[in-house]
């Protein structure tokens, strides 16, 4: 779904835009479509079997963060990918997390 509003962040009948785009299912959310089409807005329909095999890559073991995800999902992978504790990876920086999974991934 497209805002009229290019770069709207926020809510519409529960459901949430950023930067002027947002998912919704339209079964979920049937009234908020029918509203946000009768306003302006552009929906494109997604095939959902194309794009869940185009984002989910086979791969075995975590999945390593985005750069912009918090430092909680990077502690979370962390734990899952070397010998540090859960506390240990909690006192390291989101920087230095990073840093530790690309020396991971090299070795």
């Amino acid at each position: 779904m497209t805002s009229p509003v290019g770069d709207y962040n926020g809510d519409v009948g529960g459901v949430k835009f950023y930067k002027g785009r947002a998912v919704v299912d339209s079964d979920t959310h049937g009234a908020a479509v029918a509203y946000m089409r009768r306003r302006g807005y552009t929906l494109t329909p997604i095939n959902e079997t194309a794009a869940s095999e185009e984002r989910v890559p086979e791969q075995d073991g975590p999945v390593k963060p985005k750069a912009a995800d918090n430092k909680d999902t990077w502690v979370a992978y962390t734990v899952a990918t070397t010998d540090l504790s859960e506390a240990e990876a909690g006192d390291l920086t989101k920087t230095e997390l990073q840093e530790l999974a690309d020396k991971e991934q090299e070795s």
